[in-house]
């Protein structure tokens, strides 16, 4: 692989549409819920920390439309309906694992920064 470039990420390029799909706030949340199996849409709501209906609704159509997640009806009584991942979504583990390494080994350095910033911040507004 060679060097970075910034033209690699340039708008329509395949690294710029791979960077929109990881930023998305909720696609690794939800990558990394369906990981271990299909989830009813309530179950799912209920171990992604944070979301709405609303917008776990519009991230998981979001997500199908990417091929990330696939929407299965059952005709049943009552009728339900499970999401899981596909192949191309289980791929997204790897990235999901790089940036939690990520995160623990600079996590801290973030926070001390973010201190930093905000203290000095606070002694400016008070000049």
């Amino acid at each position: 692989m060679t060097e970075d470039q910034l033209a690699d990420y340039e708008v329509g390029s395949p690294t710029r549409l791979a960077l929109n799909v990881l930023a998305h706030k909720w696609t690794l949340l939800i990558v990394l819920a369906l990981k271990r199996g299909p989830l009813r849409f309530t179950r799912l709501r209920s171990v992604v920390p944070g979301v709405t209906s609303q917008v776990l609704r519009d991230s998981l159509r979001e997500l199908e439309r990417d091929g990330i997640v696939v929407r299965q009806e059952f005709v049943a009584v009552p009728p339900h309906v499970e999401y899981s991942l596909t192949e191309l979504g289980a791929t997204l583990c790897e990235p999901a694992r790089a940036i939690r390494a990520w995160a623990e080994k600079h996590g801290p350095a973030v926070l001390a920064a973010r201190h930093s910033y905000d203290h000095n911040a606070a002694d400016v507004r008070w000049r």
